[in-house]
């Protein structure tokens, strides 16, 4: 009886000894290999998808803490972007250290499809501080800016510092997306912290006349909440609307840098 239990006892432990061995091995697996990110960054998804299966993490996060997901974004790796898509345990919410989403990197490229997909996945249109529209709108990606909108992004969704999606349309210079915006009652007159309005985004990037034209629908707005009545500029015929329903901005918002290498 007593070697009987022996035997057991050892069984036992080696059992034991090796779901050890084996969760040591699945946990080397799922630690991210020297090539993952090459593999990323250059569209390698048979690679990926193989690192996938033996279990690495979709979600893992590099050196300057940028998410997988954002790196395929990034890198135009659309194949491995599809690739860590399909993972179950893909984070479509998940931020680099900006604070910045997958969601917010596609919207600022104008991936309107695959932006709609990923908002079907749970990807957040609204948020706290900067907005995928925010960032639609800085680039004048104007059918992604209403893609978001149609999935009921926050026209007016001040930044931390007050910066609206409008401020952004301004900054980008395009007048479509500005309308748009206008359109779904962004407000003109609004100002950030520093006390800039869109026509002074538009102004730091030398969109002179849409600045103007902003100037002068603000005015109008302006004149209109106090009952008083404000004839056109004979200057210029603002080519903006006002919306049918109703220098140096100081605000450095996400790096447009980042995106945009040669500028």
């Amino acid at each position: 009886m007593k070697n009987r239990n022996t035997v057991l006892t050892g069984g036992r432990f080696k059992l034991a000894a090796g779901v050890v061995a084996m969760a040591v091995g699945m946990w080397a697996h799922a630690a991210t290999s020297d090539s993952w990110w090459v593999d990323v960054a250059n569209d390698r998804a048979a690679d990926v998808r193989n690192e996938l299966a033996r279990g690495a993490d979709p979600n893992a996060v590099n050196d300057e803490e940028l998410p997988s997901l954002m790196l395929a974004i990034r890198s135009d790796a659309w194949q491995v972007y599809d690739a860590l898509l399909a993972h179950r345990q893909i984070d479509v919410n998940i931020e680099n250290k900006h604070g910045e989403t997958p969601l917010m990197y596609l919207a600022l490229l104008g991936e309107t499809k695959r932006a709609a997909e990923l908002i079907k996945r749970g990807a957040q249109v609204n948020r706290l501080g900067w907005t995928p529209l925010h960032y639609a709108a800085s680039k004048g990606q104007v059918e992604t800016a209403r893609m978001l909108i149609e999935n009921g992004a926050i026209v007016h969704a001040p930044a931390p510092d007050g910066t609206t999606p409008m401020m952004m349309a301004a900054f980008s210079g395009d007048r479509e997306t500005v309308q748009l915006l206008l359109d779904h009652g962004a407000d003109p007159t609004a100002i950030n912290l520093n006390k800039h309005t869109a026509a002074d985004w538009a102004r730091e990037r030398r969109h002179f006349d849409l600045a103007q034209e902003l100037d002068a629908i603000a005015k109008r707005i302006v004149a209109q909440r106090e009952g008083r009545a404000v004839a056109p500029s004979p200057a210029s015929k603002p080519s903006v609307t006002t919306p049918g329903s109703g220098g140096s901005s100081g605000s450095r918002y996400f790096d447009l840098k980042r995106f945009e290498e040669d500028d």
